[in-house]
């Protein structure tokens, strides 16, 4: 570069390319084809000697006849070597042009497309509609370039072609050419030859021997007659002398340099060291030199003495050769220049070598590691490195015209003079960068010419160069508000040393991110992770013309392709999938440019859709840009047949920002939750809004969502949601306040009952299952002292919460589906229960609820029992009563199994259904004595049913109003009790009225004829007191809780007293005595021993007893031997013991059937409903032993009086009766029925006592029956 030096002027590293002229595009030269390459391969037959076929001319062109080459010498040698064929030649062209015009397709094919303008504004076209756009401009003139190249080729070849027609005689005149030139070139060899034979025998000369001289000397050893020179030796220097002799030079030196050659001495030379008799000069990082002197005389110059290298790597001693030139060239300049000169010479001569240095390192690493990666060029005193070559592969055409990158290093001369000894060298090494063609001005590349480092120099240029790169990348994007306000990470590493290790980390998605990375040789772009996505931007950011400009875009169309492809791998398992565009691309266009915080940066956008949503009209919308990704979620009307897809309804921006964004699946069920609160709020408000109810929208917190999202509650006024009753203009409820909030809970895709297919996973499940909006309803009480009995599940969807008097309603209605709906049906639920518990709590201790929610109230009942004859004390018996309260269906009261009140089931369920619902707590417990009399008094006449000896028929007519009759059977008159027992208010208390009433329950009158059963109870019931009860003549009234009971078992008792008795003729008059007149027995009457019995336990208030389940009859010898050797026990003139009737089994057998027939045919219905599924039937338990000996105990006194009175009439019926049946019965003896003369003496086979012979009822097989 020295005097040569273009300073600003551009290089001769590209004058491989020339502009063509036209229209400034760039042709690159071809170098002409090689002509000096033999054919490779080349078989015998296609080459031969003189005359061969094989010529790179035409066969056609030959002369006919005979060889072309027979008018030539035969010492001119016929040329075949390095020539082919000319079909050859034409093949081989054809082959290539087809192979680079396939290259040609492929590279523009790869060239992007031209950029739709972003605004949506068509660009403008001329008006022959050519597309005069970049990248088509660029696509043209690389086209016209390779056509130029071709046809250029082509032409040549043609000329090749035309040339061939003289065939015959361009090759002789190439064959005399050949051999000129070959005669030529001995000439000049032999003439060389010559010349250096003629300098090989000047050292082979000797001079004439001087034989005189030798032979005396040989002889004698000395020669007279040649002179002595008489040297003297001189004597040999000392230590001391040589040190002696050393400093004095050395002071010489050092006097010199400080007075003398002070001003004269360079800057660098300032650094000087005397020793050893040499003054020793170093320039720092380029050299030493040692210097002497041969005189005193400071007018003398310096002398050299030696040169060493002080930067490395460098040649540790000069050769021979090197130090003899500098040694002459240095005394010359000291001579001349003095002390500047050679160190300007030298500082020159060290800049060469530090220059030469570097192209020496460069060259090994274009042949070595970096080999196709650099290309180095010598200049002058300088030299140029041009790094990132394209590869061989690359899609860039041959004539494309790249951004190339060099550095330029080389001698930077100083024009001017150099004056001041003190400046700066006027010369030194210089470093320019060149990058994409254009120079750099400003950059800060170390350049270390001490180590010299070709390939720490190139590292350094190319770590800054991958800077300037990923920095342009990354300021770009930071401009964008997407980074500029923290929405995504963008992370730049620079490393000055290792490039490699200099990245730009850009995030994509979630925690994913696009670590882009340059290879330091080749200068191609390395995306990481390694997936075919990341493939597909890796290549277009090495085919981009400028990646520093066009880096940011590109990434950016990275990320949206990252994305689309991670969604639809990711989303589909958690039950989200990507779909088609539903609207155009202006429609999605206007929705996300009408944010008007947003920029207008390009977007792309991305549909959603949850699988299990029912509509199919929601979607949510991802827009992304380097604007800042939005989310919008868009409602779609219903499809018409203009618009299958639906138009445009509705759209909102969800507050979604890209740094909350995670692709996990946390993420999607928030997303989810989210979309579905957004849903639902839109569907409520938009279905409020059509109804045109109040209603209004706070941001409250809703700690059952997640932290990130957040959605306001919908407060309506219940008054307007439910419905009104007639003649009122609103409704509200008088136990909770009027405003409820809705808030929204997430959504619920499955329940824990729910289950799929048997092959189906879980996540099929999850997603083919509708998903449910779940929403909470809060109702707040106003006076908590009303709830205490309620528990905390008042049912599995509500929540009664004692703390805060609140109830929860959660809701559950479908995607799209609003849920106030819901609402007013559930509060109306709600206000049915509330009703049931009122009505509970209304009625005391008497009902007590166990079990109270929105679908079923359990509770029980119980009534003190009263303390009568017939019901000694005992614990109270506690009843429960099921209510079910399904959704929009009638009440179901359901009783359990020996329920009292199962005979008034009908009634009671027509109550629960009415509007006298909330009494029905208090009628039970009210009615429950009522009840608990009327089964025992069905249960108690069983038996009698069973032997046909009468019935009662119990019928509930209302809730007040029960009938019994009683019917005794009779031959001729018509023997019935009809009971009319109803309610009736007394002096603020409610009573059951008792009244007997006519067959068809009309009242009879109190004139009217008289019976015996109004004699009976004219006798024995309606004049008793007492015990809760009251008597009005011919009628009498009774405590619900302790009379009733009495009553009415009083009465049953005394009808029971008529079983077995005939009826009595008319009664005339009364008897004198206040009784009734004796009647005649009819000849039909069974054993009066029956009779009198049941008459002395009914006298005594003894209760009668339930059959006794006996064991399986047992064999005759059994019984005969049981009823031999048991002893008879003696009758008593006090007391009858019990009677045993002797019945047929089969008869027995048959009266049980149809009593049990008969209980069943009237409980059926009820039996069924209370508890489905079990056949049951009601069977009260008899009174235990303890409870018959309490009540003996309790009416012994009542008893003994009535005792004396009816053992008259015990005896005169039993004498009656004897004289009836032709048999003698003593006073006080018991009759005895049976077969085999019987225990009490009674002779066998005597007619009509049953004996051996036949006859009567008590065969010899017949069972033994005891009736208690």
């Amino acid at each position: 570069m020295e005097n040569g030096h273009m300073n600003g002027v551009r290089t001769h590293h590209d004058r491989n390319s020339w502009t063509n002229g036209v229209n400034g595009g760039v042709v690159k030269r071809e170098g002409s084809p090689d002509k000096g390459k033999a054919l490779a391969n080349m078989s015998g037959s296609s080459a031969m000697t003189n005359g061969g076929s094989a010529s790179f001319m035409d066969v056609d062109s030959q002369p006919p006849g005979g060889s072309k080459f027979n008018d030539l010498p035969e010492e001119i040698q016929h040329i075949t070597a390095d020539i082919m064929p000319l079909s050859l030649l034409l093949t081989r062209l054809s082959q290539w042009t087809h192979s680079k015009l396939q290259d040609e397709i492929a590279y523009l094919a790869s060239k992007p497309l031209p950029q739709p303008v972003l605004n949506g504004n068509t660009s403008h076209q001329s008006a022959d509609n050519h597309d005069t756009s970049q990248e088509s401009l660029e696509k043209k003139v690389h086209l016209l370039n390779f056509l130029q190249d071709m046809h250029s080729k082509w032409v040549k070849t043609l000329v090749i072609t035309e040339w061939s027609k003289k065939a015959a005689q361009v090759g002789a005149l190439i064959d005399i050419r050949v051999h000129l030139l070959t005669k030529q070139a001995h000439y000049q060899e032999l003439f060389w030859e010559l010349i250096r034979m003629k300098q090989d025998l000047h050292w082979a000369k000797v001079p004439g021997p001087d034989l005189k001289t030798a032979l005396e000397v040989l002889t004698t050893g000395q020669a007279p007659w040649m002179p002595e020179l008489g040297y003297i030796e001189p004597p040999p220097i000392t230590w001391e002398e040589k040190e002696a002799f050393i400093d004095n030079i050395n002071t010489m030196l050092s006097v010199r340099l400080t007075f003398d050659e002070h001003e004269k001495i360079p800057a660098p030379f300032r650094d000087y060291n005397i020793a050893n008799g040499r003054v020793t000069f170093k320039a720092k990082g380029e050299f030493e030199v040692d210097l002497t002197i041969g005189d005193e005389d400071f007018e003398q110059q310096f002398w050299f003495i030696d040169f060493r290298f002080l930067f490395t790597p460098a040649p540790a001693e000069l050769s021979h050769g090197v130090r003899t030139f500098l040694e002459n060239k240095i005394n010359i300049i000291l001579g001349n220049e003095g002390l500047a000169g050679c160190y300007k010479y030298l500082h020159e001569f060290v800049l060469t070598q530090k220059i030469v240095e570097f192209r020496r390192q460069a060259n090994e690493l274009a042949v070595g590691r970096w080999v196709d990666t650099l290309k180095v060029e010598k200049l002058n005193r300088a030299m140029s490195i041009q790094y990132w070559l394209k590869p061989p592969n690359s899609l860039e055409g041959p004539s494309s015209q790249t951004a190339k990158s060099w550095i330029l290093l080389g001698v930077w001369s100083e024009n001017s003079v150099q004056e001041d000894l003190d400046s700066k060298p006027s010369s030194y090494i210089n470093l320019r960068w060149f990058r994409d063609n254009k120079e750099v001005k400003d950059f800060e590349i170390p350049l270390d010419v001490e180590t010299i480092s070709a390939e720490k120099l190139l590292t350094a240029v190319i770590a800054s160069h991958v800077e300037y790169i990923l920095t342009s990348i990354s300021s770009k994007l930071l401009s964008k508000p997407r980074f500029a306000q923290k929405h995504a990470r963008l992370d730049v590493k620079i490393s000055k040393e290792e490039p490699q290790n200099s990245s730009l980390a850009v995030q994509l998605f979630d925690n994913d991110e696009a670590v882009i990375k340059i290879e330091p040789l080749t200068g191609l772009f390395t995306l990481f992770p390694r997936s075919p996505v990341f493939l597909k931007g890796q290549m277009k950011l090495n085919t981009s013309s400028n990646a520093a400009e066009e880096g940011a875009h590109l990434m950016e169309q990275l990320r949206f392709d990252y994305t689309v492809k991670d969604l639809n791998s990711r989303v589909r398992s958690i039950g989200w999938f990507v779909c088609r565009p539903p609207i155009t691309q202006e429609e999605t266009k206007a929705i996300v440019y009408s944010d008007a915080s947003g920029s207008r940066e390009p977007f792309k956008a991305v549909w959603l859709r949850k699988a299990n949503w029912m509509t199919r009209q929601w979607f949510v919308m991802m827009s992304m840009s380097l604007g800042g990704d939005q989310w919008w979620l868009i409602d779609l009307s219903p499809p018409k047949p203009n618009f299958p897809a639906g138009r445009l309804r509705l759209f909102t921006k969800m507050p979604m920002t890209s740094n909350q964004l995670t692709l996990s699946d946390t993420f999607f069920r928030n997303l989810s939750v989210y979309a579905a609160g957004m849903i639902s709020h839109i569907t409520d408000l938009r279905k409020l809004h059509t109804l045109k109810k109040s209603h209004t929208a706070l941001e409250l917190p809703n700690h059952s969502l997640p932290p990130q999202v957040r959605l306001p509650t919908i407060y309506v006024r219940l008054s307007e949601m439910l419905e009104k009753r007639p003649g009122s203009s609103s409704r509200t409820l008088a136990w909770a306040k009027d405003f409820v909030p809705i808030i929204f809970k997430g959504v619920r895709t499955h329940t824990g009952d729910q289950e799929g297919p048997a092959n189906a996973t879980a996540a099929q499940v999850r997603r083919d299952t509708p998903a449910k909006i779940r929403a909470e309803a809060r109702l707040t009480v106003i006076d908590r002292s009303k709830f205490k009995s309620l528990r905390g599940n008042v049912d599995h969807d509500v929540v009664y919460n004692h703390r805060t008097g609140q109830f929860s309603l959660k809701l559950r209605a479908d995607m799209g589906t609003p849920v106030v709906d819901l609402l007013a049906d559930r509060v109306q639920a709600l206000e049915r229960l509330m009703e049931f518990v009122e009505a509970i709590r209304l009625a005391g201790s008497n009902a007590i609820p166990q079990s109270v929610a929105l679908r079923e109230v359990v509770f029980t009942y119980s009534n003190d029992p009263a303390e009568t004859v017939s019901n000694p004390p005992q614990g109270p018996r506690a009843w429960s009563v099921h209510l079910d309260l399904p959704k929009g269906a009638k009440v179901i009261l359901t009783l359990e199994k020996g329920n009292p009140h199962m005979r008034a089931l009908d009634m009671l369920q027509e109550m629960a259904q009415s509007t006298k619902t909330e009494l029905l707590p208090s009628y039970l417990p009210f009615s429950l004595p009522l009840y608990r009399v009327l089964d025992r008094i069905e249960d108690e006449w069983d038996n009698i049913a069973a032997k046909n000896a009468g019935s009662v028929a119990i019928v509930v007519k209302a809730a007040e109003w029960v009938t019994v009759r009683f019917k005794l059977p009779a031959p001729t008159t018509r023997r019935l009790l009809c009971l009319d027992i109803r309610t009736m208010g007394r002096k603020g208390r409610l009573l059951w009225h008792v009244k007997r009433t006519d067959e068809k329950g009309h009242e009879r009158p109190l004139n009217g004829p008289q019976d015996e059963f109004d004699t009976l109870l004219q006798r024995s019931v309606w004049h008793a007191h007492g015990d809760g009860r009251k008597s009005f003549g011919t009628s009498a009234a009774a405590d619900p809780k302790i009379g009733i009971e009495t009553l009415l078992w009083s009465i049953s008792e005394s009808v029971k007293s008529l079983v077995g008795t005939a009826p009595p003729p008319p009664i005339t008059a009364p008897h004198p005595g206040g009784g009734v007149q004796d009647v005649k027995q009819s000849p039909q009457q069974p054993p009066q021993q029956l009779v009198v019995t049941q008459a002395t336990q009914a006298a005594q208030g003894i209760p009668p007893q339930r059959p006794k389940q006996q064991p399986p009859p047992s064999s005759q010898s059994q019984q005969q031997h049981r009823s031999v050797n048991q002893p008879q026990a003696q009758p008593q003139p006090q007391a009858l013991p019990q009677t045993q009737v002797q019945l047929p089994q089969a008869q027995v057998a048959q009266l049980q059937a149809q009593r049990q027939a008969q209980a069943r045919a009237n409980n059926n219905r009820f039996v069924n409903r209370a508890h489905p599924g079990q056949p049951q039937q009601r069977q009260p338990g008899p009174p235990t032993q303890a409870q018959q000996q309490q009540q003996r105990y309790q009416i012994q006194q009542q008893a003994q009086a009535m005792q004396r009175m009816q053992q008259q009439q015990q005896q005169q019926a039993a004498q009656q009766h004897a004289q009836q049946q032709g048999g003698q019965v003593q006073q006080g003896q018991r009759p005895v029925h049976g077969g085999q003369g019987g225990p009490q003496g009674v002779p066998q086979g005597q007619p009509g006592q049953g004996g051996a012979g036949g006859g009567g009822m008590g065969g010899k097989n017949a069972p033994v029956v005891v009736i208690d």
